[in-house]
């Protein structure tokens, strides 16, 4: 990732623009860039969803709540 560089601007009223602050903005990412960044990708699978994989797979039945929880908010909702 290319490093980025500080865009001029006005500066912040109470606080002197110092080298440190300068650095901070230049190595955050916008929005878009951390949506595409593959760094985050390579975490290990969290070892939960991974047997909740293996038990539908296997023909066990989903036990979560989501879908009874969905019904009564669509219901009360109304």
């Amino acid at each position: 990732m290319p490093v980025k560089t500080p865009a001029p601007g006005r500066p912040r009223p109470g606080r002197a623009e110092t080298p440190s602050d300068a650095s901070d903005e230049a190595s955050l990412a916008l929005p878009h860039e951390r949506d595409q960044s593959v760094d985050r990708t390579d975490t290990p699978p969290d070892p939960q969803v991974q047997q909740a994989s293996r038990d539908l797979r296997r023909g066990l039945q989903d036990t979560g709540n989501s879908v009874p929880m969905d019904k009564t908010y669509d219901r009360l909702k109304r």
